[in-house]
């Protein structure tokens, strides 16, 4: 089996509801796992972010550093590229603290 990671950094938020739609409707088959830390536009929380087959979980506690999302998908046979895009389309188009 080949294993394919994907990594997203990125030091926007994500708009909440857009991110959820991609859980639930453009998240690729071959993503089995995936984890990370994840900013939402309007919390002040950062969100820990956990993803094993169809079920995800996402626990907030206070940013001890500076806000920004970090996420790795793991999976086979991955378009990272096109992972990539699907979550930059997720960020929020304006900030709210």
């Amino acid at each position: 089996m080949v294993l394919c990671p994907c990594l997203f950094k990125s030091d926007q938020p994500f708009d909440v509801y857009k991110f959820q739609k991609f859980l639930n409707e453009g998240l690729p088959l071959e993503v089995f796992r995936a984890k990370g830390i994840v900013w939402f536009a309007g919390s002040q929380l950062r969100h820990i972010f956990q993803l094993c087959g169809q079920r995800n979980d996402i626990k907030s506690e206070p940013w001890s550093n500076s806000p920004a999302n970090q996420l790795v998908f793991i999976g086979r046979h991955l378009d990272a590229d096109k992972l990539r895009q699907q979550l930059n389309n997720c960020l929020a188009t304006s900030v709210t603290l």
